[in-house]
């Protein structure tokens, strides 16, 4: 009865290890291009970004962007990186705005006033 009990007790514990491995979910994506137009109280933009990222297991492994802007981004090229969000931007900030970057098809390129509270993103292109 006792080698049954440890068999039993053996397999469960064996069982248990197995079912709790995990496979590490990986993915790469990269997206790219551009539009211009007018918004409302901050006037003309004109907008180019490239944007490849490596996601591992929820961690931004590397990372590479290309960008040219002008209208009220202008100088926004060389913004920096403050995070990723929701596995299909990549957000960075120059001066009064921060920039949500698509690194995946039909996300859109988002902009909003990093000195408003409501967190208010405006949508620039549809990318």
């Amino acid at each position: 009865m006792k080698r049954i009990l440890l068999a039993l007790s053996v397999l469960a514990l064996a069982m248990t290890i197995g079912a709790g491995t995990a496979q590490a979910k990986s993915f790469s994506s990269s997206n790219s291009g551009s539009c211009s137009g007018t918004i409302k109280g901050w006037g003309y933009f004109y907008a180019y970004t490239y944007q490849y990222a490596y996601i591992s297991n929820n961690t931004i492994e590397d990372e590479d962007h290309d960008f040219d802007f002008d209208g009220f981004l202008e100088g926004a090229g060389d913004a920096r990186f403050l995070e990723g969000r929701k596995n299909k931007w990549m957000v960075y900030r120059s001066g009064d705005f921060d920039i949500a970057v698509p690194y995946i098809d039909d996300a859109g390129l988002f902009v909003r006033d990093n000195r408003d509270s409501d967190d208010e993103w405006v949508k620039l292109c549809n990318y």
